[in-house]
This record gives C-alpha cells, sequence and structure tokens, in this order.
C-alpha cells in the first residue's frame, strides 16, 4: 500500500505540468529568459547576470547624473523659457517613449499569461518562482528606464538633446536582448 500511495502523490504533484494543453508559449529572445532556464554558476546564467548588472549600472548612473546640479528651488534642473519646438518634442517624445518601451508589457503579460504548467512544458526544469522574480526585475528595470526618460525630458533645453538622450537610454534598455543574440 505505501509504493501505491507514493505513485499517487506524484502523479497528483504533476498532475497539472502534464494536462497542460493551452497555447503553445515562446520565450523571449532575452538575457532575462536565462536567469530561469540556466543553471545558477553556468556561463549563460552568469552572462546574463553580467547584462542585468550592465543595465542597472548604465540606468543608476543616468539617473544620478540627471540629478546633478539641481538647486534647493529647482531640484530636478529644469531649464527655463525653453523654445516651443523643444517642448513640443518633450510631449512627442512621451509618446514615442511608451511605444518602445517594452520591458513592463512583456514581463506583465509574461506573469499573467505563463502558468506553472505552461512553463514546465516548455522547460521542465526551470523554476517558476525564478521565472516570476525575472519578470519582475524586467518590470522594474522598465520603470527605471521610464523615470530616466522622464528626468531626460524634464530637463531637455533642446530637441537634439532629447532624440540623443532617448536613443541612448533605449539602447541601454536594449542590452538584454542585444547580448542574447
Amino acid at each position: 500500500k505505501i509504493d501505491n500511495f507514493d505513485d499517487q502523490k506524484e502523479h497528483k504533484a504533476n498532475e497539472h505540468v502534464k494536462d497542460y494543453g493551452g497555447d503553445p508559449i515562446k520565450l523571449p529572445e532575452s538575457t532575462h529568459s536565462l536567469f530561469f532556464t540556466a543553471s545558477p554558476g553556468s556561463l549563460p546564467f552568469v552572462f546574463a547576470l553580467g547584462i542585468a548588472a550592465l543595465s542597472i549600472g548604465c540606468l543608476a548612473l543616468a539617473f544620478i547624473n540627471a540629478l546633478d546640479g539641481g538647486t534647493a528651488l529647482n531640484p530636478f534642473n529644469v531649464p527655463e523659457n525653453i523654445s516651443s519646438s523643444t517642448r513640443g518634442a518633450q510631449y512627442i517624445s512621451i509618446f514615442v517613449v511608451l511605444l518602445m518601451e517594452e520591458e513592463i508589457p512583456t514581463g506583465l503579460a509574461q506573469m499573467r499569461l505563463i502558468t506553472y504548467g505552461a512553463l514546465r512544458s516548455v522547460c521542465p526544469k526551470a523554476s517558476y518562482n525564478k521565472f516570476l522574480a525575472c519578470n519582475i526585475f524586467r518590470v522594474l528595470m522598465g520603470y527605471l528606464f521610464l523615470v530616466n526618460v522622464l528626468l531626460v525630458l524634464v530637463q531637455a533645453e533642446d530637441v537634439l538633446t532629447i532624440f540623443y538622450d532617448v536613443l541612448a537610454l533605449q539602447f541601454v534598455q536594449q542590452l538584454d536582448d542585444i547580448g542574447f543574440r
């Protein structure tokens, strides 16, 4: 009877994995995916960790740099009397940035759509807790990007500065996708 009990317990524990019949899932081609598919200490995991540290470091340095130079009356160093073309570029850039930003929707969609069973059907050795942590990290990276862009936009004194700075921040945010390829 004890052997029979163990077999039933194992069957029930893996029931949701074997019965997954939903749409096939596709993990994004990003180093974020390596955090939960590669084993800790392996070369892909260490590479993903390096790319994540580089991205966080660059975004943190950009954030610190953006906060430098403020005063008590103007802590974010917002310039006065900017041209109307710069003001227009600031407003247009808000929409462009929201269209470009993909980390937040990707992370939220993965957490919503990929269940434990679906992940196990695609990557049997992947940890669902690591998967969730990876996607929370992805969302936080997206918000750090948006905060940096907000500071770039409010501090801009001309149109080209807006485009160059937003493009540079977008490159830093895309390092995980670039590194994967």
